[in-house]
């Protein structure tokens, strides 16, 4: 039995144990987070949270509906049982009496069956850092080993900090210009992951700067269910000339090699992104994005995809 619950009636203590016990289990869909990046979110629970799916729903228009949140990558359905995928098509059946518009991620253990839905498929790349270092250096590509030369001979001083809001600051006043849509209630919702990752000993951030301390590129990364994700970073004008933001993942690559552990670049759909991640040796692994649209006519004609409708 699916039962639709609202975030007061939630038992986070039952939701996170049910995150924690799922293979499939990734660190944006425990409760803290969740509680940072979209404030009173909802849920689908599956009988006593064996099956949860979290909702992250708005209401515009007077019409309800579903939109993956800025800084959470995919949800979906998670399980305690232990099988390879999940048949999500009884979820999907209440979302869509509940909500008229859907545009979520899902993770890739989502099994949907059937025509009766749009599923697109996205591109998550991910590096295996079991290997020893010097293994999984010799699989990078050789524009990587270029920049990284170029990276080594700038006398570029690499640090661990813990100050998140040096990272939002500087990529708000670069990339972050050309991102209107990312507004500061969703700058603060990355804070609060960020400093609460760190305060629980999961998140890290390296900080790239020159011989005067000056910021060039930085990067936070979120350690979850034996993955490592590349959650956030920065860069400047100087850290692009200096490659500085190659030399800060090889150096997470050097000090995590050997390791039970997955690199998680998430993603990307940009070509370019893409491109510069599998540079380090990663791998290509999709994902479904599931898109449910009822609205009235008026409305389809002016809707456009964007993970806020």
């Amino acid at each position: 039995m699916i039962k639709y619950l609202q975030h007061g009636e939630i038992n986070k203590g039952k939701w996170d144990d049910c995150i924690n016990l799922s293979p499939h289990g990734l660190i944006y869909a425990i409760s803290w987070y969740l509680d940072a990046v979209h404030p009173g979110w909802k849920a689908l629970i599956e009988n006593d949270y064996e099956t949860v799916f979290p909702l992250t729903s708005g209401k515009k228009f007077g019409i309800n509906y579903l939109y993956q949140p800025f800084f959470n990558q995919k949800l979906g359905a998670f399980s305690r049982n232990s099988g390879e995928y999940i048949d999500i098509n009884p979820f999907l059946e209440v979302l869509r009496e509940r909500f008229r518009y859907v545009d979520i991620k899902l993770n890739r253990a989502n099994m949907i069956t059937g025509n009766e839905f749009k599923v697109e498929m996205n591109t998550n790349i991910e590096l295996d850092l079991s290997e020893d270092f010097e293994t999984i250096r010799s699989n990078y590509s050789k524009n990587a080993i270029r920049n990284l030369n170029k990276f080594n001979g700038e006398n570029i001083i690499l640090n661990e900090e813990k100050d998140s809001g040096l990272l939002i600051r500087m990529f708000r006043s670069n990339m972050g210009r050309t991102l209107p849509k990312i507004r500061d209630i969703h700058y603060s919702g990355l804070k609060k992951v960020m400093d609460t990752a760190i305060d629980k000993g999961t998140g890290r951030m390296l900080v790239a700067k020159n011989q005067k301390g000056k910021f060039l590129a930085g990067a936070f990364f979120i350690t979850y269910h034996k993955r490592a994700v590349f959650l956030f970073s920065a860069n400047t004008e100087e850290g692009r000339e200096t490659r500085a933001m190659y030399g800060i993942i090889d150096r997470f690559i050097a000090e995590n090699a050997e390791k039970k552990l997955i690199f998680d670049f998430e993603g990307s759909n940009n070509q370019d992104l893409a491109r510069f991640y599998k540079g380090f040796g990663g791998k290509n692994f999709d994902y479904p994005g599931l898109l449910i649209n009822r609205l009235p006519l008026y409305h389809k004609k002016s809707v456009v995809h964007t993970n806020i409708w």
